[in-house]
């Protein structure tokens, strides 16, 4: 995993991961975890509980999260349970379990915007919601080309230090995650916290800050 700002407590990253595993797995041999189930969380636990560690471990507020791409719903679940954010979902509900996620978000509050992330109709209802965000997932689309616009079209709703949570940076072709991820480390609008990458199953996060730069 990458190196951090500050030493993360060893015991409550440990409980992060320990919660994770015990809310249940989309799929065992690609994200481990100790069954699939439960919240069917698309997350390699070791690398999610160091991303939301890092976010615990900065000091800064996660009042409002969106995330652009929700399957099942278990990233939200998990994110609620650390976070309690104000929650925007936008999904385009043709993932095989996305079916599973009322049951899944049934008494967490959220707004959930079935559409296209790419398309203009489903960026401006996000807009419409009057929303700055202090936290959003970009975990929809994998190639090249989707990923990028995803993060153009809602980078503008983050508010500046707010963070970015991308997933899957180390996942190359046919996908284009992992081209992103090196874009985004190069580009000045973001500061980078950490990446994290599993000591098993590896899907990868890249987390960053969007940079308070003014524009003239």
């Amino acid at each position: 995993m990458a190196t951090k700002k500050k030493e993360v407590p060893v015991v409550m990253a440990e409980s992060i991961e320990r919660f994770i595993i015990e809310s249940g797995s989309d799929h065992v041999p690609t994200f481990g975890g100790s069954f699939e189930g439960g919240v069917q969380a698309q997350q390699v636990p070791d690398e999610f509980a160091a991303c939301i560690m890092a976010m615990i471990d900065s000091g800064e507020k996660v009042k409002s999260y969106l995330e652009i791409g929700a399957a099942a719903g278990g990233s939200v679940f998990i994110m609620n349970h650390y976070f309690g954010p104000r929650i925007v979902i936008v999904d385009n509900n043709q993932h095989p379990k996305a079916h599973i996620r009322p049951y899944v978000l049934r008494d967490i509050p959220h707004d959930e915007i079935v559409g296209n992330s790419h398309d203009e109709t489903t960026v401006e209802a996000v807009r419409s919601l009057g929303v700055t965000f202090d936290a959003i997932m970009i975990d929809g689309d994998h190639y090249y080309e989707g990923v990028k616009a995803d993060i153009e079209n809602y980078a503008e709703l983050l508010k500046p230090g707010g963070f970015l949570i991308f997933h899957d940076s180390q996942v190359g072709a046919p996908y284009g995650c992992y081209k992103v991820a090196m874009d985004l480390k190069k580009d000045s609008r973001w500061e980078i916290v950490g990446e994290y990458i599993g000591a098993d199953k590896i899907c990868g996060i890249l987390l960053l800050r969007k940079a308070d730069v003014d524009e003239d």
